[in-house]
């Protein structure tokens, strides 16, 4: 009775999984089905260790281009630079794990450099510090000028949209400047500037780029905006920006222009052939773990015919899969599965079970050396 009762808690205490609904491993379980090509039907969640877990944040590329009656989407890989182990957990249940690494998964600090306009969503303020320590709170808008680069700390997502010509070749994303294309910053902002939104309460620094600790003017058009303007105005002849703040969504729009320069062919060269893009980076949270399952072996199964015939046939097999997840809600979505083979030091069989089922006329003659039973024993 001792001896059941302490491997119940072991079980337990391995498998925290028992005590819920273990629905939120059940897209990985139907993943797996169909990989495996095996029936759902008969296959049963098994263990899952969770001091074995291992979390990080990585981030999630979306781009929607759209030009004419053609709507085009492009997703990126989930990139993740490391994954850690989750040492400080309140409670051993694993959804209240996920739920807490879902609730605090927010992109890594980025920059970005003006000329755009920042837009916090509803129900979401920005903090901002200025290089003299100086600083704002409880800010919707912050409108950047050129010169002045923006760190970005807390965002749980960003997106933009922008209408541009398809046709541009790509040496003409630069900036150009003239010597007489600019206007005093009393003029405040000469043209459009890029909306970027952002989801989440961040906290963000500004500076000058060329100079970080310079002065930086500043307005306040109304109470919860403000605006950071540059040291000259460009007039639209003597200046063109590159339209994306940020070097990782430049670095993947350069990708899809050689993409569509392929597909669209000659059309590419018509200057009135105009698109538009909408970019959403998002914070993807992501848990990698081992789980087993437990398959039921039908007469057909292989695994059956690989045993011996005075070996007993076993009803169930249990198998370990490396799991790759993304949190999404309340769910895990699977980005990598990978089948763990068991290792096998060897086949032990109970001696019993030889003396009912093999014959000892079977086994060859055996000569051991004596000096093998000797025994060394020193009085």
């Amino acid at each position: 009775l001792l001896f059941f009762l302490f491997s119940q808690i072991l079980s337990f205490a391995f498998n925290p999984l028992q005590s819920n609904n273990p629905q939120i491993v059940q897209d990985v379980i139907e993943k797996i089905a169909l990989k495996q090509k095996w029936e759902l039907e008969g296959l049963n969640f098994s263990k899952l260790e969770l001091s074995k877990v291992r979390f990080g944040t990585g981030k999630r590329y979306e781009f929607r281009i759209r030009f004419g009656k053609t709507h085009l989407l492009f997703k990126f890989p989930d990139e993740v630079s490391s994954l850690k182990k989750f040492t400080k957990r309140s409670s051993n249940d694993f959804l209240d794990f996920v739920n807490e690494i879902n609730s605090s998964a927010v992109l890594e600090p980025f920059t970005m450099e003006g000329p755009f306009e920042l837009r916090l969503s509803p129900g979401h303020q920005a903090s901002l510090l200025f290089p003299l320590n100086t600083s704002h709170t409880d800010l919707k808008r912050v409108l950047v000028g050129h010169g002045i680069t923006l760190q970005v700390n807390g965002a749980q997502e960003i997106s933009l949209f922008h209408t541009f010509n398809f046709g541009l070749p790509a040496n003409e994303n630069g900036v150009k400047e003239k010597s007489s294309g600019y206007w005093p910053f009393s003029h405040s902002f000469c043209r459009s500037l890029l909306p970027v939104h952002v989801l989440g309460s961040v906290s963000l620094a500004a500076y000058r780029t060329r100079n970080p600790d310079a002065h930086i003017e500043a307005h306040f058009p109304s109470k919860d905006t403000i605006e950071l303007l540059p040291e000259k105005c460009y007039g639209i002849d003597g200046y063109t920006k590159q339209p994306f703040p940020i070097d990782s969504i430049s670095l993947r729009i350069a990708r899809l222009q050689k993409i569509l320069r392929t597909f669209l062919g000659d059309r590419n060269n018509q200057k009135q052939f105009l698109g538009s893009l909408n970019v959403k980076t998002k914070a993807s949270p992501i848990v990698h773990f081992q789980l087993e399952l437990e398959k039921e072996i039908g007469n057909n199964e292989s695994v059956r015919g690989m045993l011996a015939e005075w070996r007993t046939k076993p009803t169930v097999e249990r198998l370990w899969f490396d799991v790759m997840t993304r949190v999404e809600g309340d769910k895990l979505k699977p980005l990598m599965i990978k089948k763990v083979r068991p290792f096998v030091s060897g086949d032990t069989v109970s001696w019993s079970n030889l003396l009912s089922n093999i014959s000892f006329t079977k086994f060859p003659s055996i000569l051991v050396p004596p000096e093998a039973l000797t025994l060394d024993v020193k009085w």
